[in-house]
């Protein structure tokens, strides 16, 4: 037997036992519970019998509210329409006296507010409408003027049948706007049945609900006929605006009420229309079956008498309803039905209940709590171990503070929920560890230290495969060191598909009542990542299976981590592979560039780093964390990734005429051919008789020219210095010398020479040509790849803001060489500028990761100034961040310090810094970061690397600091 079973007192008989904080509650609530429900239900019993005298109240309110409103619309409508049939000037046929009958048909409008339209119908067909034009879709409809708010269409009959529609609009103040003849649309009031029963009827006749022929609204006619003419006047009224009317009026939200008259249906509605199954067919008459009134319609089948409640079932709801008797109408008998859910009607009795249940709550929770207390000291000890138990349900494995319990059993409890939570600890911070821990070393450390601590055990190691897969190497140990006698590394034999799948012999050397467990780490594959060793207790707790399972599924977890750090830094280190590839692809690819994309990411880092570890920079604290600092190199490298889409021959252009070759080679061709034509000349001269000495002397002027000429024109090509205008003028003087041409230009040439010369005739041969010659062919104008550059070009998606030149390219002769400064004409500037552009677009493109989404940014701003006006999105220092000003910094001072450019000389230190000081002045670069870098004398472990000797003058700091601005600029956009 047991401990724990000797502890156990011997229960006979009943064994079920309860406690007294469950008892007492118990009671408390059942009997709480039973006097709450009686007076529940006594109250629910009460209501219920004051529930049918609330429905008729209420009903009886409502049918003299709805009866005081349709007595005052039908009141106001019959005396509109009677005086309109008993005054013969407002209605007579007399077309010469329309003017008065506007005015008092539109009155008639005014002074009902729920009339829509007036009618005045003549025996012979004709008629008048006087309508209102509320609203734009009503003018376009009937073509009014913008400020009509009146219409009065008239229709005339002619003897030979055709009809006549003039429509007169009318502004708010009824004048007279515009008139317009219509198309005749056929209508005939004579077929109305408004008109029939009116002409058949004494007084006045109200329609059925019916489709309006203008507008397919639905309503009706209030008509009577005129005692002096065989006149019919008509008055029209949408169901909707008197459905409006008396929407207000509904007592309780799910009411549902409507308005019926003796064989004409449906009034006015609140929840949907119904038409009668009988009734007004009459052309245009709308007939629609009966939806949204399901509870009107049950209590119209049950025709319960006027003015009483009755109950009914819908739906298996209990509803009320009622028939009221209204105004009549003419000669109809309105009534009013009404139908009230019992939901509705019994809200507030459920808010009462409500507020006894929690009443009732209240009072239930009292005495919980005094029969806790009464329980407390036989208690106690369940409720410490249910505390713990609900704190760990609630996922909170923090250890117990509670006494120790005097029952064994519940004190056994505690003890095994204190391993449990501990385990589940230990578990959730190796978690942790692994999906927080950035670095893999020190992830590998709080894994082990906690895995050690989770087990019970004493020493911890990690051994990781090298990469070559022949060595274990210790990688990680509890308090950094390892078993006494543990090797650092070991050798693994490599085998087909080696896995280490079972434990490993014994690492280190064995102590007395220490056992050692060996776990391999294994990808998912099974192919071997390391083995994780554990030196722990040789005591009973380690000895079970679930031990060694224990630390498997820990040591999986690890295993699934060490992989996916491996995989992700595989991957980063090929990603860094592949920008590292471009940005030497890109410095391979033309001499001009040296290693300009090696060399700014390392300055432009140094300088970040430098101002991260310090804590501030010039404009404040600064730090830049790993993800941001990758972020910042990678943009770095890339900055001038776009020049992989930029034309060699432009990028090394050396001189004004290098195209594809040196087009300077072509116009010395021309040159040989004039110097060739001056020998033939004196030639031809001497065999026609001429002094020889004179003709040798002129030939000799002409060769003299030719050669000063051409050293000239290779001068221009040099593009050094400034070129004034007597050179230009010069080179325009000499393109205008002409030689002749006897072989075609037209063949031999590419599909793209072809498309360019066009369809221009070849003249004919031999053809003068200029010495320089600025052709219609060497103008390539942009094709559909025209980059979106420019401010307005709406496929401009990136906020580019360029000036774009009329051309792509402009191979002209005279306009390279009459380049003032440079080699570059404005064509290939901005083929050498749009390297941003491209490096912005090819960027953007990718699916970069939140950490890296500013990547683009930093590599395609490094040509912005401060003032607003660098390029290719002219962004000020408002808009520019730190990184973007340091990129701009190391860009200028890498160029101007390069010595391995074929087109400039190397700048020396003192040259290169006083540039960049007079750019920070200018407001091209920022001239606080200047002063930074400046006083930091970073550009001297930058020169030391990669600066000649001669390069590395000394420099007076202080002189280009004075220099400097004092005004500070917009302080950097954050990122």
């Amino acid at each position: 037997m047991t401990d724990s079973a000797k502890a156990r007192p011997h229960l006979s008989g009943k064994t079920t036992q309860i406690s007294l904080p469950v008892l007492f509650a118990s009671l408390m609530v059942a009997a709480l519970f039973l006097s709450s429900s009686l007076l529940i239900w006594q109250g629910w019993q009460a209501s219920q019998r004051a529930l049918v005298h609330s429905a008729e109240a209420m009903t009886h309110s409502m049918g003299q509210l709805v009866d005081e409103r349709a007595r005052h619309f039908l009141s106001t409508a019959s005396n509109t329409l009677h005086r309109l049939t008993h005054d013969p000037p407002r209605i007579g046929p007399d077309l010469e006296r329309r003017n008065l009958r506007v005015m008092h048909l539109i009155n008639a409008l005014r002074s009902t507010p729920l009339i829509s339209t007036v009618y005045v119908a003549y025996e012979n067909g004709d008629f008048i409408i006087a309508r209102q034009l509320s609203g734009k879709a009503a003018r376009e409809k009937y073509g009014a003027p913008p400020r009509a708010d009146y219409l009065l269409s008239v229709h005339t009959h002619w003897p030979d049948g055709e009809g006549k529609l003039l429509h007169y609009y009318y502004d708010a103040q009824i004048h007279f706007l515009a008139k317009n003849t219509a198309i005749s649309d056929n209508y005939d009031p004579r077929e109305r049945e408004w008109y029939r029963q009116a002409m058949v009827r004494p007084g006045q006749y109200l329609s059925n609900p019916y489709s309006f022929f203008s507008n397919n609204q639905i309503g009706i006619t209030l008509s009577e006929r005129s005692n002096h003419e065989n006149i019919v006047v008509g008055l029209d009224a949408n169901l909707s605006d008197l459905d409006a009317q008396l929407r207000d009026l509904r007592p309780t939200p799910h009411a549902e009420f409507a308005i019926v008259a003796d064989g004409a249906g449906l009034i006015a509605r609140t929840i949907a229309l119904r038409m009668p199954d009988q009734g007004d067919h009459a052309p245009g008459a709308y007939h629609s079956p009966s939806t949204g009134l399901e509870a009107l319609s049950i209590l119209d089948k049950h025709n319960p008498p006027l003015n009483q409640v009755v109950p009914f079932e819908m739906n298996g709801e209990t509803w009320f309803g009622s028939r009221i008797s209204l105004t009549s109408l003419g000669q109809r008998k309105l009534n009013m039905l009404i139908a009230i859910p019992d939901d509705d009607l019994t809200s507030q009795i459920r808010d009462d209940l409500s507020q006894m249940t929690i009443s009732a709550i209240i009072i239930t929770i009292c005495l919980m709590v005094a029969s806790w207390f009464i329980g407390k000291w036989v208690g106690g000890s369940v409720e410490r171990v249910t505390r713990y138990a609900h704190r760990l349900s609630g996922f909170d494995f923090s250890p117990s503070n509670d006494a120790p319990s005097r029952i064994a059993e519940f004190q056994q409890m505690n003890e095994v929920l204190a391993k449990m939570s501990q385990a589940v600890r230990a578990f959730l911070s190796t978690m942790n560890a692994i999906g927080s821990e950035p670095r893999t070393d020190l992830m590998l450390e709080k894994v082990l230290q906690e895995t050690v601590m989770a087990t019970g055990g004493i020493y911890g190691a990690v051994y990781l495969l090298n990469e070559q897969g022949d060595q274990l190497e210790l990688s990680a140990a509890t308090q950094g060191a390892v078993a006494p006698g543990s090797p650092v590394h070991f050798s693994y034999p490599r085998l087909p598909r080696d896995v280490l799948r079972a434990p490993h012999p014994l690492i280190g050397e064995r102590l007395a009542g220490v056992a050692q467990l060996s776990v391999p780490l294994n990808d998912r594959e099974g192919k071997p990542l390391g083995l994780l060793l554990l030196n722990y207790p040789s005591n009973q707790q380690h000895r079970h299976g679930e031990f060694r399972a224990f630390v498997t599924q820990l040591s999986g977890a690890l295993s699934a981590a060490i992989e996916t750090r491996n995989l992700l830094e595989t991957r980063r280190r090929l990603f860094d592979g592949f920008v590292h590839l471009i940005a030497d692809a890109i410095d391979a690819k033309s001499p001009y560039t040296g290693s300009h994309c090696r060399r700014v990411p390392e300055l432009a880092i140094m300088m970040a780093d430098r101002m991260s570890a310090e804590g501030h920079s010039p404009y404040g604290p600064y730090h830049l964390s790993e993800a941001e600092r990758y972020a910042f190199r990678l943009g770095a490298w890339l900055h001038d990734c776009g020049k992989i889409t930029s034309p060699d021959h432009i990028i090394d252009k050396a001189t004004k005429l290098e195209s594809v070759h040196n087009r300077i080679h072509d116009i010395r061709t021309r040159f040989e051919v004039l110097w060739r034509d001056a020998e033939i000349a004196h030639l031809r001269r001497m065999m026609d008789g001429a002094n020889q000495a004179a003709s040798l002397e002129q030939r000799d002027e002409e060769q003299a020219a030719l050669q000063e000429d051409f050293a000239f024109i290779a001068r221009c090509n040099i593009g050094g210095e400034f070129m004034e205008d007597a050179d230009i003028e010069r080179l325009s003087q000499i393109a205008e010398r002409e030689w002749m041409r006897h072989f075609s230009d037209r063949i031999g040439l590419s599909r793209e020479e072809e498309a360019r010369l066009g369809s221009s005739p070849e003249m004919p041969l031999p053809a003068p040509e200029r010495l320089l010659a600025d052709k219609p062919e060497h103008r390539i104008a942009w094709d559909r790849n025209r980059p979106p550059v420019e401010k307005n070009d709406p496929d401009n998606h990136l906020g580019f803001d360029m000036a774009l030149p009329a051309l792509a390219e402009n191979r002209g002769e005279l306009h390279n060489l009459t380049i003032r400064r440079g080699t570059l004409a404005p064509e290939d500037r901005f083929r050498i500028n749009d390297h941003v552009v491209q490096t912005f677009i090819m960027l953007n493109t990718l699916p970069w990761p939140d950490d890296l989404r500013r990547v683009p940014e930093i590599a395609a701003t490094h040509h912005e100034r401060m003032d607003g006006t660098g390029y290719p999105r002219r962004l000020d220092a408002s808009r520019l961040t730190l990184e973007d000003r340091v990129m701009a910094i190391a860009d200028v001072f890498e160029a101007l310090t390069a010595a391995d450019r074929p087109y400039k000389p190397a700048k020396p230190l003192t040259a290169t810094l006083a540039i960049m000081t007079g750019m920070a002045c200018e407001g091209h670069l920022d001239p606080l970061l200047m002063r930074y870098f400046l006083e930091a004398r970073m550009w001297e472990n930058y020169g030391a690397h990669y600066l000649r000797p001669e390069q590395r003058d000394e420099v007076d700091i202080a002189a280009l600091v004075s220099r400097l601005p004092q005004t500070a600029p917009p302080p950097p956009q954050p990122q």
